[in-house]
């Protein structure tokens, strides 16, 4: 696949088809509460959690990139498992501009985040300073203001089966009219292959 000069990249964990479907499920059920054109919902096939966004970068930046943070990554985190929690509003309540569901455990994700930041940085880029929060994105709010937002509280749980962390992958992010198209570029092994003698 040949890149542009400079495209718009994250690193995120990926979600297996078979939630991806269950998620899709929970969406369209809160899209039909909702009642409302003014969310605009995240395609099933575009779910994923980011841990670090970077809105340019050049494309012959990216193998020397891809080669610092699976050395960094690998072994980082051990047997970890991703659990899906609450809905929220990002930032607030107050200024809702996201719908997202929790996922713990923040501690390992936080640190994921950390370690490809650190590397990002070594290369010469900015990464966002913010606290890190790892969440699931469900829908974007386009004008909060006069939307109705209280179907949110009277929807039930879903419950979703925990989910081994196993690699993060580099997203290639494409805006486009439609909304943006994400294709994987690599993914990189979080796990140390364990040697077995014989």
């Amino acid at each position: 696949m040949t890149l542009p000069p400079v495209i718009r990249v994250f690193f995120a964990i990926d979600l297996p088809a078979a939630v991806k479907e269950k998620m899709a499920q929970f969406i369209s059920s809160l899209k039909k509460k909702s009642k409302t054109h003014a969310i605009r919902w995240t395609r099933p096939e575009n779910l994923h959690i980011t841990l670090q966004f970077l809105a340019e970068v050049k494309s012959e930046d990216l193998p020397k990139l891809i080669n610092l943070v699976r050395a960094e990554v690998l072994g980082a985190i051990e047997n970890a498992t991703l659990t899906f929690g609450e809905l929220r509003l990002f930032p607030n309540a107050y200024r809702p501009r996201v719908i997202v569901m929790d996922v713990v455990p923040q501690a390992q994700l936080a640190l994921l985040s950390q370690l490809i930041g650190k590397n990002i940085q070594s290369m010469g880029y900015e990464i966002d300073e913010r606290p890190f929060r790892g969440h699931l994105t469900l829908g974007r709010i386009k004008h909060a203001h006069g939307v109705n937002l209280h179907f949110l509280e009277e929807t039930e749980k879903s419950t979703f089966d925990e989910l081994p962390l196993t690699e993060i992958v580099l997203f290639r992010s494409e805006p486009l009219p439609e909304g943006s198209k994400y294709s994987a570029l690599e993914r990189i092994t979080l796990q140390a292959k364990s040697t077995c003698e014989g």
